[in-house]
């Protein structure tokens, strides 16, 4: 399907590591309680893999087309989204 976003495949893990719209490299966190922008893929990667403990299966890669955002993890009382 052309010019239509890609959707998130289902549960895989806690942690996705992909791009944001900006196309910085991000984790997402599947329970919305920590995340954050990186410098680099590795970096982000590293950070997902310590959050979870090494646990096998609790990070992917977000396939080709899909944009993270971590909006929601930075949001709260008082924070323009």
């Amino acid at each position: 399907m052309r010019g239509a976003l890609a959707t998130a495949p289902p549960h895989q893990g806690r942690f996705m590591v992909g791009r944001d719209a900006r196309g910085k490299c991000v984790v997402s966190d599947s329970l919305g309680l920590t995340g954050g922008v990186f410098t680099d893929r590795q970096a982000a990667v590293h950070f997902a893999m310590v959050e979870c403990d090494y646990a096998p299966g609790e990070v992917s890669a977000a396939p080709p087309g899909l944009v993270l955002s971590v909006d929601t993890i930075f949001a709260g009382p008082g924070r323009e989204q």
